[in-house]
């Protein structure tokens, strides 16, 4: 009698996990996603601003929230600004482009986001789109309407890129990239929010339990959105933290896993913690911090100054316009 087929080919059966390096440079062409936040950058997602900032043009100033609006004929918002002050787009677009200038100096690999549209004011802030994990990516969902259709850009860009999405978040779950962070190559925490939700977080648990990584979950004040803004590591075993701003059993539980941590000083701007970390130790951060970034310097950090006056009137920081899709590993 014949050896059966597959009885003879499952001798070949695969026995590495699709995170193996080798696995990921033989199907995908490069070793995709992150297990650590702080490994040099060797590809980053940008999106300079562009057909979509002559939306800003038409808004409205609303005492009410004290922001400069924008809504459709059904009143729904389509974006909005904080304060009465409009956009300087040449300044903004400079602003970005030195970004650009300043991570590639650095050694990192800018690749653009691509399929976006005119319509989506927010594009500028890449992080949210996507929450990247050991060997790819996994794509998320907005929880407001405004920023609505940014997925679809985000998964046609990963697919152009070649990058493997891992899982998309669904059914009436929420996750946004800004409250997302590995700690280290078995932990990651997650922020919950307004705009993170329950059932968007019992995916994302679920999602990362089949890699074998733990989901750590903070809830984020009612006057902040993403984790952030208050959160991110810039070191193996350092953090810039907003103390005020963070549960005090989430700062123990970060120095009982070894991790120092350097507190913003509270005469610079908020969210002065929404800074990156291009390489360990390595740090870009907003130019008008400088009471920190000698705090930093003491602590043996180096930093990087970019101005980003101009990025930070749309709503977010460097961090936040910025999405690392493969850093080197250093566990």
């Amino acid at each position: 009698m014949p050896f059966p087929t597959q009885e003879f080919l499952a001798e070949s059966l695969l026995t590495e996990s699709f995170k193996e390096p080798n696995t990921l440079h033989t199907v995908w062409g490069e070793k995709w996603g992150a297990s650590s936040y702080v490994g040099q950058i060797k590809k980053v997602l940008l999106h300079r601003p562009g057909n979509e900032l002559a939306l800003l043009e038409r808004m409205t100033y609303e005492e009410s929230v004290d922001a400069l609006v924008l809504r459709d004929e059904n009143n729904q918002i389509v974006s909005y600004l904080n304060g009465k002050e409009p956009i300087n787009t040449d300044l903004l677009q400079a602003q970005h482009d030195q970004l650009r200038k300043t991570l590639e100096a650095c050694g990192a690999e800018v690749v653009d986001l691509d399929f976006t549209s005119p319509l989506h004011t927010k594009s500028i802030y890449t992080r949210d789109i996507g929450l990247v994990v050991p060997g790819g990516v996994i794509l998320t969902r907005f929880a407001l309407r405004m920023r609505q259709g940014e997925e679809k850009a985000a998964y046609q860009t990963f697919a152009k890129l070649g990058m493997p999405v891992l899982a998309t978040i669904q059914g009436d779950g929420f996750v946004e990239g800004g409250s997302f962070a590995m700690l280290d190559s078995k932990t990651a925490i997650i922020g919950r929010s307004i705009r993170i939700n329950q059932s968007g977080i019992d995916q994302l648990r679920q999602i990362l339990s089949w890699q074998g990584i733990d989901l750590i979950v903070i809830d984020v004040p009612a006057d902040r959105i993403h984790l952030d803004e208050m959160y991110v590591l810039i070191d193996e075993s350092t953090a810039l933290v907003e103390p005020a701003r963070l549960p005090h059993w989430f700062l123990e539980e970060l120095r009982a896993r070894g991790i120092k941590l350097i507190y913003t000083d509270p005469d610079d701007p908020e969210r002065t913690t929404n800074c990156l970390a291009v390489s360990p130790g390595k740090v870009l951060m907003t130019a008008d911090a400088p009471r920190t970034a000698d705090i930093l310097s003491e602590n043996g950090i180096e930093v990087l100054p970019v101005d980003i006056s101009e990025i930070r009137k749309m709503g977010g920081g460097i961090h936040c316009s910025t999405l690392p899709l493969i850093r080197e590993d250093e566990s």
